[in-house]
């Protein structure tokens, strides 16, 4: 069963979303939650198989985000 979210944006990037109307923006919401949760459930199995800590998990996944978003 589907449910509906509000997300609230600050104006300036309401501003840029409106320029590309074409661009279901609901849709780009629903991909970005899910490859969100696809790098949580990696970062869970991951923390269960290690001895590290909280906060080195965390520093990890700040660096391993970084380097996932500027590949090409």
């Amino acid at each position: 069963m589907p449910h509906n979210m509000t997300v609230t944006v600050e104006d300036l990037l309401w501003e840029k979303m409106k320029m590309h109307n074409e661009i279901r923006w609901s849709a780009v919401m629903k991909e970005a939650a899910v490859e969100k949760l696809k790098a949580l459930e990696v970062l869970e199995k991951f923390s269960k198989k290690t001895h590290l800590s909280e906060k080195d998990i965390e520093e990890f996944a700040v660096k391993l985000g970084k380097k996932v978003t500027s590949r090409k």
